[in-house]
């Protein structure tokens, strides 16, 4: 999807999904988690994901240039998972992903805590493919899709090119 095609709607669908397997039941949600999933009506584009909830990567990059837009929902568990949209290198497109944003405490763990971060990682890494796996299922944008989609181009022009050199 382009900028321009990620609006307040496909959003709040791909959060609902979001909200539903990351939180067993709804009173789990804290109120911070439901204030940022409650985004205006009627913006796209750079009017929605200059929004304040959201965070830029590059922090200072226009959302235009951004490569990565996050927006913190966490999980029961965990509250730093994140709801991204990421350009895909090198085009202007962007794909919904879940970033579990635990990896970078690995070389913090102590040796009597590994069990308990294998564990965090584990859980989130679950709750990583149940989002993007619903979120397929709604066909909304996500990675694989992509790639899917990439890869049928490709095989489509192929053949294309044969039946002409044919």
């Amino acid at each position: 999807m382009r900028l321009s095609d990620i609006t307040t709607e496909l959003l709040q669908v791909a959060i609902g999904l979001y909200l539903e397997r990351a939180y067993q039941n709804s009173d789990q949600i804290p109120e911070s988690v439901r204030q940022r999933a409650e985004l205006p009506p009627g913006l796209a584009g750079p009017a929605l994901l200059e929004l304040d909830i959201f965070e830029r990567v590059p922090a200072d990059a226009a959302p235009e240039e951004a490569q990565r837009f996050n927006l913190r929902l966490g999980n029961a568990g965990y509250l730093h998972m994140k709801l991204g949209i990421d350009r895909v290198s090198g085009t202007d497109e962007f794909v919904l992903v879940v970033d579990t944003h635990d990896k970078h405490f690995a070389a913090l763990v102590q040796g009597g805590e590994q069990d308990q971060y294998r564990a965090l990682v584990d859980r989130n890494a679950g709750v990583k493919q149940a989002i993007e796996s619903a979120w397929a299922e709604a066909d909304l944008p996500t990675f694989q899709g992509y790639l899917r989609q990439r890869l049928k181009s490709m095989k489509d022009g192929a053949q294309h090119k044969n039946a002409q050199d044919e």
